[in-house]
């Protein structure tokens, strides 16, 4: 007989399954696409013009603010979220991308990465300045709690590691050139770090602390400054974050003197001295703010044209940022469509079974069940049968695709479990666990470990589930016996639940079908078991599995406590929700 075409409800059903996964893969490209900062960042002076990066590109502006010129990042072959800009000539920058330091000709459009040693190749944050000749790089290696001086060679042309300061250095970012000496914004440490060559060749080191009373809470990081021509250093002072930053102004001998009050919100992320005025990023807010000298907030930098691209940046990343949200109840509301298509279509009565003792009066027929034919046998009386054992075993094979499944599942989620570990790895050594306290050297193995438990706990349900087929039920029809792997249960018939997923005898459950589907030849489980027992206690509910009544009733005290614990638990859920 040919198989009847699929219902309405079941092609919704495939639609729906179908448009969930591309919404699952949406997502997924959403987060490994995702693009970097919109907002302008990364101020750098070229004699009288101000070069910044913002959506995507290099704009260039003169003293007034109008744009002179704009290079998008992708015609010079760099990724969207460089972490250092400084320009040594009028058409030579030099930029920090992709854990790599290049040298950029913008006339040309070619950035070439220039080879410096013991830089890792990972992603992290790095601040690069280079000396006007280009013959010594300064490289800020956050991440690794150094200051790597690189020296170009006369002869080779090529940068060597001249020297590295690690010695009290905790994520140590920008740095500036004042004479002989440099300054160093030692982040988690607090302070502006003074680093200067003694007398004898040695380095000779001043901290001076951010402290300030009028520092809003948190604000205790310091990562970027400049000075003004009045000797003053002006840092931008983050949280834990290192977000929402203040901005403090200290005196020339770089003692905090006082706090620039910015706007209600504020989040700048960079900062530069241009034409006697301080301007500052933020790329949160999508605005370059402009200040004069004695801290006063004047109008925002830059023409009509970039104030409006910047208004169009912000509202692709307001999108951006919904998107997510988007994706995510998008992919709730299918879920509930799905089940109610599901049940339309009878998927779900695939997923409780059907029940073990079938009585003619009660049966509902689903839709192309045929009528039941009238019987006329009658079964053999379970009490002229009592004292012969009978037993079922579980179907060979039962379980196989279940664990070839799993065995897949485990596969790609090793292979994520790896990637991820080995992008997030550098993570662990970026972030302090106290302020100015690194975390212990063991702490990343341990998440490591964690990351992996989901992986452990698949690869237990694969062995229970070939446990499952192993499984054998015995009666004499007066006693039950199971044995369940290496688990062996006993009880009384009249003390044994028998639900349509599973035998509970005791505080422990013997599964009978996963999920609808037989683990056992239910013809002759009925026969050999279920028809024996008639005292055997039937809970034929579609949905409920019958633990809280079968522990209260059949479990004795420990059944009874658990269902007192569950209980309490519960109340105390609720009680502590109303407290809110």
């Amino acid at each position: 007989m040919a198989s009847q075409a699929p219902s309405g409800y079941r092609w919704g059903l495939r639609a729906v399954i179908a448009l969930q996964c591309l919404l699952i893969l949406a997502f997924v490209y959403r987060g490994v696409s995702a693009p970097g900062p919109f907002g302008p960042r990364l101020p750098a002076v070229q004699g009288e013009t101000l070069w910044l990066e913002s959506h995507g590109a290099l704009h260039q502006f003169d003293a007034a603010g109008r744009r002179l010129q704009q290079i998008p990042l992708a015609a010079l072959k760099l990724s969207d979220s460089p972490t250092s800009l400084q320009f040594t000539q009028e058409h030579v920058a030099w930029v920090h991308d992709d854990s790599r330091v290049h040298r950029c000709d913008l006339r040309q459009r070619l950035c070439l990465p220039v080879e410096l040693a013991e830089l890792d190749s990972r992603r992290g944050y790095r601040w690069v300045r280079v000396s006007d000749d280009e013959s010594e790089i300064i490289v800020s290696d956050a991440s690794h709690h150094r200051v790597l001086v690189y020296r170009r060679d006369a002869i080779t042309d090529r940068y060597a590691l001249a020297r590295t300061e690690a010695e009290g250095m905790r994520f140590p970012n920008q740095t500036l050139q004042v004479k002989d000496a440099m300054w160093v914004a030692n982040t988690n440490r607090h302070e502006i770090l003074q680093l200067r060559a003694g007398p004898d060749g040695k380095t000779v080191r001043q901290q001076h602390p951010i402290a300030h009373p009028d520092l809003r809470p948190g604000r205790a990081f310091p990562f970027a400054m400049a000075q003004d021509p009045r000797g003053q250093l002006w840092v931008l002072v983050a949280g834990t974050s290192m977000q929402n930053a203040d901005l403090l102004l200290m005196s020339p001998q770089l003692q905090p003197d006082r706090v620039i009050p910015l706007a209600a919100k504020q989040d700048p992320n960079a900062i530069a001295l241009f034409q006697q005025h301080m301007l500052l990023t933020d790329m949160t807010h999508f605005l370059v703010r402009r200040l004069d000298l004695y801290g006063r907030v004047l109008g925002p930098f830059g023409d009509a044209g970039f104030q409006a691209e910047l208004e169009a940046a912000r509202n692709q990343a307001q999108w951006a940022g919904r998107l997510p949200t988007l994706l995510l109840s998008g992919m709730g509301l299918l879920m509930l469509v799905g089940v109610w298509l599901a049940w339309k279509a009878g998927e779900l009565r695939q997923l409780r079974g059907t029940a073990w003792r079938n009585d003619p009066a009660e049966t509902i027929l689903e839709d192309g069940d045929p009528a039941p034919a009238p019987t006329t046998t009658t079964p053999p009386s379970p009490t002229a049968e009592r004292g012969r054992v009978t037993m079922v075993k579980a179907l060979p094979g039962s379980t196989r695709t279940r664990r070839r499944m799993l065995l897949v599942t485990e596969a790609i989620a090793l292979v994520a479990v790896g990637v991820m570990l080995y992008w997030i790895w550098p993570q662990f050594y970026q972030q302090d666990c106290a302020p100015g306290k690194a975390c212990p050297a063991w702490l990343p193995y341990a998440l490591s470990a964690l990351a992996l438990l989901p992986l452990a706990m698949s690869v237990a349900a694969r062995r229970r589930l070939k446990a499952l087929e192993g499984i054998r039920i015995g009666t004499d029809g007066e006693q039950v016996q199971a044995r369940v792997g290496k688990k062996h249960y006993q009880a009384p018939a009249h003390q044994v639940t028998c639900t349509r997923q599973q035998l509970l005898i005791g505080l422990g459950a013997v599964p009978l079908r996963l999920n609808g589907e037989a683990l056992f030849d239910e013809e002759a489980l009925r026969r050999d078991i279920i028809r024996r027992l008639p005292q055997m206690h039937m809970h034929d509910s579609a949905w409920d599995q019958g633990w809280l009544g079968h522990y209260w009733k059949r479990g004795g005290w420990q059944g009874r406590a658990i269902v007192i614990g569950l209980g309490a638990l519960c109340g105390l859920s609720v009680w502590l929700m109303l407290l809110r």
